[in-house]
C-alpha cells in the first residue's frame, strides 16, 4: 500500500507578532506587523490586516495597504489588558480575490502601560 502526503507551500506567513509577545497599549509596534510572502499566480494588489482580541471569535479590520509591503505600522490601543490577541493577513488580487492568508500561530498580549 502506498501513501501520498499532500503538501502545500504557504503563500503568506505572519512573522510578527506571531505568538507569545507582550505589547504595550499606546506604543508603536517595534517591529511593525510583518509577514513574508512566496510567489503567487496573480499579482498582489493589496493587503488587508485584521486583529482579534478574543482568540479568533471576532475579527476587526485594522488596515489596508496597496501592493505587498510585508510590514504595517500600527499602534495598538486597548482599555483593558487583552491576552488572546492575534493578527490575520490577507493578500488580494486586483478584483478582491484572496490569494493567501495567515493568522498568528499563537496568541500575544496587549497590556496597559
Amino acid at each position: 500500500m502506498q501513501y501520498f502526503l499532500a503538501f502545500g507551500i504557504e503563500v503568506v506567513k505572519v512573522t510578527y507578532p506571531n505568538g507569545g509577545e507582550s505589547i504595550v497599549s499606546g506604543d508603536p509596534l517595534n517591529p511593525p506587523i510583518t509577514w513574508s510572502t512566496n510567489d503567487t499566480k496573480k499579482p498582489i494588489a493589496k493587503v488587508k490586516l485584521y486583529r482579534t482580541k478574543n482568540g479568533g471569535a471576532t475579527w476587526e479590520l485594522i488596515g489596508k495597504t496597496p501592493g505587498n509591503p510585508e510590514s504595517y505600522d500600527r499602534t495598538p490601543q486597548v482599555q483593558t489588558p487583552k491576552t488572546a490577541c492575534k493578527v490575520k493577513i490577507e493578500l488580494l488580487d486586483a478584483i478582491g480575490n484572496i490569494l493567501g492568508s495567515d493568522v498568528s500561530d499563537n496568541p500575544f498580549t496587549i497590556q496597559l502601560p
